[in-house]
């Protein structure tokens, strides 16, 4: 009897949060104009939201920039985030510049972030809700935004760029249907999570040996949401900061400015706990992941991308292997992998989050998908100046 009293006077109390908690995700976060529509606002930005629905009955909502007769650019986030994080640099944001030079740029979401959270028949506060993985992404979510953008364009070809996860999620759709590939123009992919590095930063390693999986479970995110709330946001900026700077996620100066209104909202949504498996699995299985035809997790053939693929990847990257990653692409796209630069010095995040990327990523990134030449060849700056120059070197195919 005493047992029952204690756990219920200890379970009735942390319930009542995780519902404040979840209530305030799924029903006051999401409902009121969200931090993207804001910014925008703010700043005087055209700009509309659109929405499409999976064919599992996931509505995904867009944000479109840019003239309506632009030729169409789709960005696609990464692990825990939103549209939001494509927007980190403020108004020099790769999105806004793009627009800004007459493309149509959509910032899309997937299943599960704060612009994820509507479905035809299920509320984010049932558990089917949350039955997906990082597949789901990529062969449900990836196609349901592409073909949306392809019958408002009247077919034009769209160009893909993908962070991170983004990436990943962008080549795996893309690889599970030829019909998809004929929509794209090329792919941009941006420190792409497709080999994942061993960790070797202390916190980092200290997260995988307690088995990430568990941040999948639903209570992490509630937890997480509900502290957003009673935290101002410098102070929420400032942990969020440190912890990628700790963590060697980021390693240059950071856009502290730019990229303070998603901190604060950061994670703007979660994987479920299917999602971190895959995840382990890819870690552990390395690239014979994308060899597993048959594998439940893995299975995608990255051979199947028939479209031009360009590539920017961090050299001092703690989240994925720089080397295997570019080699992966090299053996699978072989031609098709028109561009690729490595970083000297770049993080993981360094890519949307630093400084440097303003003046070194951002220009030439837009001069590809302009169909220039790249930028200057020679790397500069960068945090590992020991490392080999050869690291730097980047390839640029006739």
């Amino acid at each position: 009897m005493l047992l029952y009293v204690l756990e219920t006077v200890l379970f009735l109390p942390w319930t009542c949060l995780m519902l404040c908690a979840r209530y305030y995700t799924f029903e006051v976060k999401t409902k009121r104009n969200g931090v993207v529509e804001s910014y925008l606002d703010k700043n005087g930005i055209t700009y509309e939201n659109i929405t499409a629905q999976t064919s599992d009955g996931y509505v995904l909502t867009m944000q479109v920039l840019g003239p309506k007769d632009g030729e169409p650019v789709f960005v696609l986030h990464g692990m825990f985030e939103s549209s939001a994080m494509t927007l980190a640099h403020g108004l020099e944001s790769l999105p806004i510049l793009l627009s800004k030079k007459g493309y149509k740029v959509y910032l899309g979401n997937v299943r599960g972030n704060m612009y994820g959270l509507k479905h035809a028949t299920l509320s984010p506060w049932m558990n089917k809700f949350w039955n997906f993985s990082v597949r789901q992404h990529g062969m449900l979510d990836f196609p349901a935004m592409i073909s949306t953008i392809k019958t408002l364009n009247k077919n034009k070809k769209i160009t893909v760029i993908g962070q991170s996860q983004g990436a990943l999620v962008s080549l795996m759709g893309l690889s599970a249907s030829s019909s998809l590939n004929k929509s794209i123009k090329k792919i941009i992919l941006l420190s792409p999570a497709l080999v994942l590095r061993t960790p070797t930063n202390p916190l980092v390693n200290m997260v995988f040996k307690m088995n990430p999986a568990w941040l999948g479970d639903p209570l992490y995110f509630s937890f997480v949401a509900i502290t957003q709330l009673f935290i101002p946001d410098f102070v929420a900026n400032f942990f969020a900061f440190t912890a990628l700077e700790a963590s060697g996620m980021s390693l240059l100066p950071l856009d502290r400015e730019g990229a303070g209104y998603v901190m604060a909202s950061t994670p703007s949504g979660f994987l479920p706990c299917d999602g971190m498996r895959f995840y382990i699995e890819l870690l552990e299985k390395g690239e014979d992941f994308y060899k597993d035809k048959n594998g439940k997790l893995g299975g995608f053939d990255l051979s199947k991308v028939s479209v031009e693929v360009c590539l920017w990847i961090g050299s001092d990257d703690v989240v994925i292997d720089t080397e295997k990653t570019v080699n992966l692409l090299k053996d699978c796209m072989g031609s098709r992998l028109s561009y690729f630069i490595v970083l000297e010095g770049y993080g993981h995040t360094d890519s949307w989050y630093s400084k440097d990327s303003m003046e070194r990523l951002t220009p030439d990134v837009i001069r590809v998908i302009e169909g220039k030449k790249g930028g200057e060849r020679k790397e500069r700056g960068g945090r590992s100046k020991s490392r080999s120059r050869s690291r730097s070197k980047s390839k640029k195919r006739s």
